[in-house]
């Protein structure tokens, strides 16, 4: 299991990291999230006493990268810092153009002493019954949106997959921390609930690009003119989902 630490340097000029050990790395790397923490992700046995001297050497690059994050952050959505959400806003099947979303449930709570649950009722409204506590909140608020995913996300990825003749295996829905979407060598496809966030056309793309990855196990010149065929003019939302972390309130991180 990958093993997870938190430190702060223990020089003051430092920024403060924490440290995680994953099987799947070959090599040291840094990752900056989008509130502007910073990760350092290493290989199992890796000699974790070599990365004050690491984070040193790529200060200034950090201090860039965080200081740059923290202004992108002024232009999120008016919800991104919300703890205990009011409504859910999904962008999923909206133009980027459409001001308002489409797909929008109010969320209200109610006190109960009992297991934590969220009701769906009419008229879009979501009820958290259950603990007073956020973290209890949220954990049921995603497991929500997981299976609504299931319900509007697989549908759409169906129906893409017959129309650009891109077949699949199997499908999953899941919370991945970085990834959008990805395809294994058996056609299986995973798709990140936080989706339902983005607008239609950057979903789209996530969707069709996963579909190319069933052909082309790799980002080679060869998948990028499969996915310039599958979904002419890629290009603008390809660079606009690097921006995506911007539709995703926070609250579904922590």
């Amino acid at each position: 299991m990958p093993q997870l630490s938190l430190l702060t340097s223990e020089v003051a000029a430092l920024p403060a990291y924490r440290v995680r050990e994953s099987r799947r790395a070959k090599n040291v790397s840094l990752k900056i999230a989008v509130t502007g923490e910073l990760e350092v992700v290493v290989p199992p046995g890796y000699d974790q006493k070599r990365i004050p001297d690491l984070v040193r050497q790529r200060r200034d690059w950090i201090l860039k990268h965080q200081e740059r994050l923290g202004a992108a952050r002024q232009d999120t959505v008016p919800d991104w810092q919300a703890e205990r959400p009011q409504r859910l806003e999904l962008r999923w099947n909206m133009p980027q153009s459409q001001a308002r979303p489409a797909d929008s449930w109010r969320v209200i709570y109610e006190p109960y002493p009992g297991p934590t649950l969220c009701l769906p009722l009419a008229n879009k409204t979501l009820k958290v019954r259950g603990s007073d506590r956020d973290a209890a909140h949220t954990q049921v608020l995603r497991d929500w949106l997981a299976h609504y995913a299931q319900r509007q996300l697989v549908p759409w990825l169906r129906q893409l997959s017959f129309d650009i003749d891109l077949p699949f295996r199997q499908v999953k829905i899941r919370g991945q921390k970085t990834r959008w979407g990805s395809c294994s060598s058996q056609q299986h496809i995973s798709l990140n609930y936080k989706l339902l966030f983005l607008p239609q056309e950057l979903v789209r793309y996530v969707l069709v690009h996963e579909l190319c990855h069933t052909v082309h196990m790799n980002h080679s010149v060869a998948f990028w003119r499969l996915v310039e065929q599958k979904l002419p003019g890629y290009a603008p939302h390809r660079q606009a989902l690097k921006q995506g972390w911007k539709y995703v309130p926070r609250w579904v991180e922590s």
